[in-house]
């Protein structure tokens, strides 16, 4: 009896500490740079990334939209006759809104924090052991309901930055629930500093490039004569 105890014993041990898949699965690693406009394209493992964006306070209220890559670990170890179980669809992201000094600000029951947002990409599980395959989504990290909260961190608290925490969350085509660590990405805030000047008949407000009013995208904040633009 005491023989089958043991064994019992060391089966539910090996099928508890059984884990298909790695520790590290999906991960973000790094935020892309849309091509210019009219495309605003971004490609998995492009050279141009982003290493901090901008936040214009000035600008009117717009969702700051994140371009994520997203890398995936999970290797395709599929029978020929049995689809790919590994391929991953991310479903979204959660976002976590920090201070420059690591603490996480309470916006109220209207706007948690962290929130989730959506977003949907299927990455490919890599074909080779210990390969990576990437893909990219696209998502409103910061939606324009949260700009008075930003206003009031930037006036009131002393910081001229945040920091947002992003995680990938989704699951695998065979059904396994996977998230990602956080990938911690710096904004800075400033007032005015992608204004310029549009000729007429653009309206004040009007938006120049893929995302207005963040990171390199500029909008207009002056309107000119036509006949005294440069």
């Amino acid at each position: 009896m005491s023989r089958i105890i043991l064994m019992a014993m060391v089966l539910a041990v090996t099928v508890a500490g059984c884990n298909r898949f790695p520790d590290l699965t999906i991960q973000v690693s790094a935020n892309l740079v849309p091509s210019d406009p009219p495309e605003c394209a971004v490609v998995p493992n492009q050279e141009l990334v982003l290493l901090r964006g901008r936040y214009d306070l000035e600008a009117p209220a717009f969702d700051y939209i994140i371009t994520p890559q997203i890398d995936s670990y999970l290797f395709d170890n599929s029978l020929n006759t049995q689809a790919p179980q590994t391929n991953f669809q991310v479903t979204g992201f959660e976002i976590t809104i920090k201070l420059p000094d690591g603490s996480t600000p309470d916006f109220g029951e209207a706007l948690p924090n962290p929130y989730l947002v959506t977003s949907s990409v299927v990455i490919p599980a890599s074909t080779a052991l210990g390969g990576i395959s990437s893909g990219v989504a696209a998502a409103p990290g910061i939606p324009s309901a949260y700009r008075p909260a930003l206003d009031a961190v930037f006036q009131d608290s002393g910081f001229n930055s945040i920091v947002i925490d992003i995680q990938a969350f989704g699951s695998t085509s065979g059904g396994f629930s996977q998230k990602s660590p956080p990938f911690s990405w710096p904004i800075e805030f400033c007032e005015g500093c992608l204004g310029i000047e549009c000729p007429e008949p653009a309206q004040e407000g009007d938006g120049v490039g893929c995302f207005p009013g963040q990171d390199r995208w500029q909008w207009c904040q002056t309107i000119v004569p036509a006949d005294s633009a440069p």
